[in-house]
């Protein structure tokens, strides 16, 4: 009985997965409005009971959806911040890693999917935020706050999420996207010029 359940269970994740990737190609693809639960229980097959049977809204397949994506572009990012203490190196490997995640295609795909239908759809911007930038915010005063001020650390997490993010926006407006050299130079131009007197003091007086 025990294997029935099990095996039950499994074909159940596996349904669930494969409707979660139906719908991301949907979302990222056609956009939110053009996206509908009965043309995704159309292309995923049989009962579309059993897509309603997972998923009791769009909203709630949207949220699916952006969980999946964050949790696929954000755990290398979020081990290193949670497990680390601040440190320089610590800083560079995080911003580097994260302005590449948001240089992805699909991380550029959400994000252009955010500014076209937010406005419209509110909802999904409050489900985007929350699991995206919320998330990574929280990991990030997690890692600063092992060096500084709480105050600080809040204020330098908002200071880093907004240089990447505004970097990224900067590049969406050019013909060619910026190659490696140029992401890692800007990385330590960011560092360089991010002003850090706690953990300096702190360096310079234990010299």
């Amino acid at each position: 009985m025990e294997i029935v359940t099990s095996k039950r269970e499994q074909n159940k994740l596996r349904r669930r997965a494969s409707i979660v990737e139906i719908a991301t190609r949907s979302f990222l693809e056609r956009g939110y409005a053009a996206t509908s639960m009965s043309a995704i229980a159309d292309e995923l097959g049989g009962s579309k009971a059993t897509l309603w049977s997972h998923f009791a809204s769009k909203e709630e397949l949207f949220t699916a959806v952006v969980d999946d994506l964050v949790a696929r572009l954000s755990i290398e990012i979020e081990e290193d911040l949670i497990h680390d203490s601040f440190s320089i190196e610590g800083l560079r490997r995080y911003v580097l890693r994260y302005l590449k995640k948001l240089m992805s295609d699909q991380a550029i795909a959400l994000f252009r999917l955010m500014i076209a239908e937010g406005g419209r759809f509110p909802e999904i911007v409050a489900v985007f935020h929350a699991r995206a930038p919320g998330k990574m915010h929280t990991a990030a005063v997690t890692f600063f706050s092992t060096c500084f001020k709480m105050d600080e650390a809040v204020k330098l997490a908002r200071l880093t999420s907004a240089a990447l993010a505004g970097y990224r926006s900067m590049a969406l407006t050019r013909p060619l996207m910026p190659d490696e050299a140029e992401i890692e130079g800007f990385v330590d131009d960011f560092i360089a010029h991010l002003r850090l007197p706690a953990y300096r003091d702190a360096q310079e007086g234990s010299l």
